[in-house]
């Protein structure tokens, strides 16, 4: 089965939220010299939590956060973006 992604619409384009074995955030920082992060998911792993607990966090709508998951065209398309970050705070 493929896992539970969260995709967040924000500036023109997403960030993302994988609900793995390894739950983190593939952030997009429109306008920032680096435009790519990787950061350890802490929250839950449920989708319908995790959704609600990342839209709080960012104190935003979520009606603006689509939960989906890892055969999303848009997501399969994107997730290279990310494969030069290193995760932070890094796992031990």
């Amino acid at each position: 089965m493929a896992c539970p992604i969260i995709i967040r619409y924000h500036e023109g384009v997403q960030s993302y939220l994988v609900l793995d074995d390894n739950p983190r955030e593939l952030l997009r920082h429109v306008g920032f010299d680096e435009p790519f992060s990787i950061r350890t998911w802490l929250g839950s792993v449920d989708p319908e939590e995790a959704r609600a607990d990342w839209a709080e966090m960012l104190a935003e709508d979520p009606d603006n956060y689509l939960i989906t998951d890892e055969d999303n065209q848009v997501y399969y398309q994107e997730r290279s973006d990310w494969d030069h970050c290193k995760m932070w705070p890094p796992r031990p």
